[in-house]
């Protein structure tokens, strides 16, 4: 018979602070802006370094400033170059994400220790630091063009900061100090993920007008220029309290206890308790993996046959199929709301996410690709914001530090898995069948899925059973 409390004793916490939220929000679409131009400036330079290296003294190389060499006739000696270029590309990107993200699971693991004593303004500008280095670092590679493993570098220091794994730990946590543990909250960490969406989508079109107009340099010292405006922000308008239930004792634990409120979550309370954490967790990583190695392979995938698109259409693309699901993804997660579970939204979002991804399995003219994600897509963002929600809702108020750090670190993880298992996919499947990778994003929202059920049918268990034992008492 169990003796522990199914589920913690959840703080109500305080009304929605909506000006701190709105500061939040703001914080949010900036840092996510110079990221994403940063992001597409960088696995677009090293295309073309690595096609300058592959084609060599092919004349035909050098008609292509930014724009990368695409040729469709397969018997072309160019074509094969092409492939080889590709490959070569594919490996380094996930190289690199791989160096960040291995770093930053250590370095979110000592910064989640800290997230509930430190307080939010020192775990924001910490990873804001990282991105700051890391883009400096890149505009200087590419000025003076110098070898490309100086980007291990720029990676990595990115991933000692925490990187953008690091940040999202921050502003979730913030989110949380800011909202109670209601709807309020689901809606408003949907909110924030909409928020870098659209912010992401506007900064890629202006990017790709820009590397098409400028090269790489300029748009590489902008993202430097935004993210040090942004830490302005922060050191301006981020107060530096602890979470409500803090308290100067606290201030005094050291690095080990810090962790070992992270692994209580998992470890500690009574089985069925650490059954759905451990299945929430499962749910968030299995969610991320098939987000976290999306984008690289995104890029080469439209830079080659059948497509061929510039940094321009691939920005336009970007944008529209971002602003679709995100603009009335929030409107559709707000009608769902009324008669749907988090659980249950994120499940529909895992249905629709695989659908689109599908759909890119087997494109082969681009109103295929506007049809997948702004279509049958539109609301496959749901699954990660739902697992963060429901993971949160689980937890009082002075323990949303330690289980948004749990979550970094996962997600971190997942970027190095992800560049991996996806990048390698890519590459032995480039040559005959492009959309692969893409049918094996939709085998992983399906495992998924199967997660979910089973921890909805233990949550439906835990309610139960909190319910009996009221009714007892």
């Amino acid at each position: 018979m169990e003796t522990t409390p199914l589920l913690e004793k959840v703080s109500p916490g305080t009304k929605v602070n909506v000006k701190s939220l709105i500061i939040n929000n703001i914080i949010v679409c900036l840092l996510a802006s110079g990221t994403h131009i940063y992001m597409p400036v960088m696995s677009q330079y090293i295309y073309h370094r690595v096609a300058d290296s592959v084609f060599g003294n092919d004349t035909r190389i050098k008609n292509f400033t930014v724009l990368a060499p695409c040729f469709q006739n397969t018997s072309d000696e160019g074509y094969r170059l092409q492939e080889k270029a590709q490959q070569i590309a594919s490996t380094k990107l996930w190289q690199y994400s791989s160096a960040s993200a291995g770093i930053a699971v250590f370095s979110n693991i000592i910064l989640g220790s800290y997230s509930d004593i430190i307080g939010r303004k020192f775990l924001f500008l910490c990873p804001m630091a990282g991105h700051l280095l890391r883009n400096a670092m890149t505009a200087v590679i590419i000025h003076w063009r110098l070898d490309l493993n100086y980007f291990f570098l720029a990676t990595g220091v990115d991933g000692l900061l925490g990187g953008g794994w690091g940040f999202m730990l921050a502003t979730m946590a913030y989110t949380a100090d800011h909202t109670p543990p209601e709807q309020s909250r689901s809606l408003n960490i949907v909110i924030l993920e909409c928020v870098i969406g659209l912010s992401e989508s506007f900064a890629s079109t202006a990017t790709g007008y820009f590397i098409q107009n400028t090269g790489f340099f300029y748009p590489s010292l902008t993202s430097a220029a935004v993210t040090l405006l942004d830490m302005l922000l922060v050191v301006c308008f981020i107060e530096s309290s602890k979470p409500t239930d803090s308290n100067d004792k606290e201030s005094s634990k050291s690095l080990l206890h810090g962790m070992r409120n992270i692994t209580d979550i998992y470890f500690g309370g009574s089985v069925l308790k650490r059954a759905i954490f451990w299945l929430g967790l499962c749910v968030f990583f299995f969610s991320s993996l098939s987000d976290g190695g999306g984008s690289n392979i995104d890029t080469l995938f439209f830079m080659n046959l059948p497509f061929c698109w510039s940094p321009e259409k691939m920005g336009i693309y970007d944008t529209i199929s971002t602003v679709v699901r995100k603009t009335f993804g929030v409107a559709i997660v707000r009608l769902l709301q009324c008669c749907c579970s988090d659980i249950t939204m994120g499940m529909l979002g895992l249905i629709s996410n695989a659908g689109g991804e599908m759909l890119f399995a087997f494109a082969s003219v681009e109103w295929m690709l506007y049809l997948g994600y702004p279509g049958v897509a539109i609301v496959g963002f749901l699954p990660t914001p739902m697992a963060r929600s429901i993971l949160s809702k689980q937890l009082p108020s002075n323990r949303q530090g330690a289980i948004f750090a749990s979550l970094a670190v996962v997600q971190a993880l997942c970027s190095v898995v992800a560049a991996v298992v996806y990048n390698n996919i890519y590459q032995v499947t480039v040559t005959f069948w492009r959309g692969a990778v893409y049918m094996s994003y939709a085998a992983t929202n399906g495992i998924t899925l199967i997660v979910f059920i089973v921890m909805a049918i233990l949550i439906q268990k835990q309610r139960k059973s909190t319910a009996q034992q009221i009714n007892v008492n």
